[in-house]
């Protein structure tokens, strides 16, 4: 029962703060967030494991921080503000919460080990795919002759 309650004031608070943003499309000029993109990527990252150990404990906690730093460190604004050394540690750290939370759930402390290694090794082969493919797609053009 604490835990619904819990989760219900996290989420009215969430639709809450997410209506006062202003939603003004006739100005011509970049909104200035007062919420910095390293500081929006914690809370990101924060609030997926708030919202994990709410629904499902320590393995929760570690499922949803995991999801959400995947999330956080390959958005479109993670590509502008973090270096890409940055964000492969961020993915891999993130790939490995996540692999270790399911793990843990399947199968306690050896699966969660397993776990944690097979999310790093796919969170980081997925970064370098990642890497290359925008290498490419920016570096190697088509030559008409």
């Amino acid at each position: 029962m604490k835990r619904l309650l819990a989760f219900l004031i996290i989420l009215s608070f969430l639709v809450i703060t997410g209506t006062l943003v202003e939603a003004n499309s006739q100005t011509r000029h970049r909104h200035k967030s007062k919420f910095g993109r390293k500081a929006r990527t914690a809370a990101i990252i924060g609030g997926g494991v708030g919202a994990g150990a709410l629904i499902g404990g320590k393995k929760g906690a570690a499922i949803g921080g995991g999801g959400a730093g995947l999330y956080a460190f390959n958005r479109k604004a993670a590509r502008r503000h973090f270096k890409g050394k940055t964000r492969t540690a961020g993915t891999v750290a993130s790939g490995t919460a996540l692999g270790a939370g399911v793990g843990a759930v399947a199968g306690h402390g050896k699966g969660a080990a397993i776990g944690a290694g097979a999310g790093a090794l796919g969170s980081y082969i997925y970064r370098r795919h990642q890497h290359n493919t925008l290498y490419r797609r920016t570096h190697h053009h088509r030559r008409r002759y």
